[in-house]
């Protein structure tokens, strides 16, 4: 009985390792922005957003290496289903009617849906294949250099100042080198076990790979978004969620699996054509179209996208009963 239960305690403590190793590097990386004077603005949609994307990225690029590409293609995707339907639908849900900055917004609104297209588009011939690894590359670094533009213009702008940067204490330099190490170590021991556990546990109960990783993996990997975003909401920070789930969306599309899918080619089954690629189409239609309309988010907005995240979990259950 004991061994039976094995792969479940290994990968709830990967899951564990995953999420603080999260943690610690995003503290870690904050600190960084923060001491080099770097505006914040910058911190949540770059710096953040890559720091809580890396649970996802550490998983999909150790699951592409080892060969199990339906775990990689899988957490990746799920990951912006989870972040969109569920993660953002709940905060937006908690904290309704939040004014957006058409400007910022409609920019990186523009850029998700632009790369979810390039990806939908790639994936349409049922591979991802290690030269559209290059192309989603070079979105990625599109991406990064556009809000690097972004914030040269504003800090220009005498609109918007700049962060000066705060002398660093020695204890809290040492203190958060040890949580960027650490973190960073936490999250590759944490991935490799998700992985690695997560397939023993989908051949265990008799449930695809693939489906393994659209919910627990994606959903385990989205929890350092998660609790950001929670965290921003509780201290009055309403706009870093947004920020940071959008941001996280991209890199999910661009980085995560330009990196993965450098590994090895990443076949796309027809389960992920017809159903997953449509839903994150959807949820990402129903978070930018009323926001760049309204200029605001809504509770029937997030109430419709839990639901249709709901929707979605339970369909895969039942396909896969």
């Amino acid at each position: 009985m004991l061994v039976w239960t094995i792969p479940y305690i290994l990968f709830f403590l990967g899951l564990v390792m995953l999420v603080k190793g999260g943690d610690w590097f995003v503290d870690a990386s904050v600190w960084t922005a923060r001491v080099t004077g770097l505006p914040e603005v910058i911190i949540g949609a770059t710096i953040v957003s890559i720091a809580t994307t890396l649970p996802e990225l550490f998983v999909s690029a150790i699951a592409s290496f080892e060969g199990h590409p339906d775990i990689a293609l899988g957490n990746a995707v799920g990951s912006v289903i989870c972040n969109t339907g569920l993660i953002l639908g709940v905060t937006t849900l908690i904290s309704p009617s939040r004014i957006i900055n058409p400007r910022i917004f409609c920019l990186n609104g523009f850029l998700l849906a632009a790369y979810g297209l390039v990806f939908c588009y790639l994936a349409a011939d049922g591979m991802i294949s290690k030269a559209d690894s290059v192309l989603l590359l070079l979105l990625f670094a599109a991406y990064i250099l556009t809000n690097i533009a972004v914030i040269r213009y504003k800090k220009s702008d005498s609109r918007i100042g700049s962060n000066p940067g705060t002398r660093p204490v020695p204890r809290d330099t040492a203190l958060n080198l040890a949580k960027f190490a650490l973190g960073i170590t936490l999250i590759v021991l944490g991935a490799d076990m998700l992985v690695e556990y997560g397939s023993a546990i989908a051949i265990l109960i008799g449930v695809p790979e693939r489906v393994i990783s659209l919910t627990l993996i994606a959903l385990g990997t989205s929890l350092p978004e998660l609790a950001t975003s929670l965290s921003a909401l509780m201290k009055g920070h309403k706009f870093i969620s947004m920020g940071n789930i959008v941001g996280a969306n991209i890199l999910n599309l661009s980085m995560v699996m330009g990196v993965s899918s450098h590994f090895a080619d990443m076949p796309v089954k027809p389960h992920t054509l017809y159903l997953d690629l449509p839903v994150t189409v959807i949820l990402i239609a129903l978070l930018l179209v009323p926001c760049m309309i309204k200029k605001r988010t809504s509770r029937p907005q997030s109430v419709l996208m839990v639901s249709i995240y709901a929707a979605y979990i339970l369909l895969l259950g039942y396909l896969h009963l």
